[in-house]
């Protein structure tokens, strides 16, 4: 007969951590949790029925303690300070060209593209060519500018002709004084005409083809023009957006509850995905509206790229810091309780007394709440148990 197999060796507390999960730590924190009430509420039934005065009483928003009272054990409290102002979680962000140092290009008049000469992303100085249209209305507006030029040359000719002849006594002056105001309209019109082609910002090639130039030095960041394409002066989309991105704009989403408390002029810094860039910005301005959908406010950050690392459309993280001079109190988060919409602490009122106290929650990090209003510097909290006494408060009451 064989020997009995040996029994399975049983796991060991290393080995269930080791296996565990996420999920199973968090169901063994609740686990925890629940089992540390459960002892708080035994222990503080047995010594209600057991002889002698109660330890624990409990009134309104308050719980009153006997010094040797068992529940001690599990309450520690602390003495509010005040420290600086915790700055918000880092809030995504995207590299956006500064409207103020870009330019928007179309085409004056209306016709077909021959040529396109640049492509997104390329660097353009001012008056480079840009794109090439063959139209039949530019055809027309040199025509206009050269008859505009032959006017004012006949009526000068016929100016001078007539004021010759009232020297000569041969003509009446009213014919000098027409033949000068014909002169001066024609010189209006001709000066119309050249102020209606310089405005245009465009390079002639020929009779029917002009060339669109750019009217600033930067960087191609649109481009939606290609050849043989029809295009219309005045359209609702510029063909091409030139940007200087020496100085660029990042547009950030911060979450509605760390959104106060920073002002415009702030210091940032701008983190990029790739390439590991850090950036210091401005906050150069703060929303005053929350996006209904996802409860954010937006950021606009200036930052100085004359290196070109913050590229537009690129997605970056912005680290904001809060005035310095700014400071609050910081609990641990674990001293902080709710009820309903309600958050609380519990601090001490003396004589084995501690009361719930209303505060207004600030922003959280590694731990710690900051407390915006409700609690005063120096006054003696409850640091750890307060969801015990919480509890408790809801039972008697």
């Amino acid at each position: 007969m064989s020997p009995d197999p040996s029994p399975p060796a049983l796991p060991t507390l290393a080995g269930l951590f080791q296996k565990a999960t996420p999920k199973h730590i968090a169901f063994a924190a609740v686990g925890a949790a629940a089992i540390l009430a459960l002892a708080w509420l035994a222990l503080t039934r047995s010594h209600q029925l057991s002889p002698g005065p109660p330890t624990m009483v409990a009134q309104g928003d308050s719980l009153s303690f006997t010094e040797n009272a068992p529940q001690w054990k599990y309450v520690e409290l602390a003495v509010a300070q005040e420290a600086p102002a915790l700055p918000p979680l880092p809030a995504p962000g995207r590299v956006e060209f500064d409207e103020k140092r870009t330019a928007s290009v179309g085409t004056p008049l209306q016709g077909r593209v021959e040529r396109v000469l640049v492509r997104l992303g390329d660097s353009v100085k001012e008056g480079d060519r840009l794109f090439s249209v063959r139209s039949g209305a530019w055809a027309d507006l040199e025509k206009e500018l050269a008859s505009a030029r032959e006017a004012v040359q006949v009526k000068q000719r016929l100016a001078t002709r007539a004021r010759e002849l009232v020297e000569l006594k041969a003509a009446p002056e009213k014919d000098a004084l027409a033949a000068e105001a014909e002169l001066r309209e024609s010189e209006l019109a001709l000066r119309a005409a050249q102020a209606k082609r310089a405005s245009l910002r465009i390079s002639s090639e020929s009779d029917n083809l002009f060339w669109v130039v750019a009217p600033r030095s930067g960087t191609v960041v649109d481009l939606d023009v290609v050849a043989s394409q029809e295009v219309q002066a005045g359209g609702e989309k510029p063909l091409i957006r030139i940007s200087d991105l020496g100085e660029v704009l990042v547009v950030a989403d911060l979450q509605e509850q760390d959104a106060y408390d920073l002002q415009a002029g702030a210091p940032v810094t701008v983190h990029t995905h790739a390439g590991n860039v850090h950036r210091a910005g401005v906050l150069e301005r703060v929303s005053d509206v929350v996006d209904v959908k996802r409860r954010t406010v937006e950021l606009r950050i200036r930052a100085a790229n004359e290196d070109r690392a913050l590229r537009p459309n690129s997605f970056v993280d912005v680290e904001l810091q809060p005035d310095p001079t700014v400071k609050r109190i910081r609990v641990p988060a674990e001293a902080v309780v709710t009820e309903g919409q309600r958050s609380m602490v519990f601090v001490a009122r003396g004589s084995g007394k501690l009361e719930r106290l209303p505060v207004t929650l600030g922003r959280q990090r590694d731990g710690e709440v900051e407390l915006r209003s409700g609690l005063e510097p120096g006054t003696r909290f409850v640091s750890k148990g307060a969801i015990l006494l919480l509890n408790q408060l809801d039972l008697a009451n």
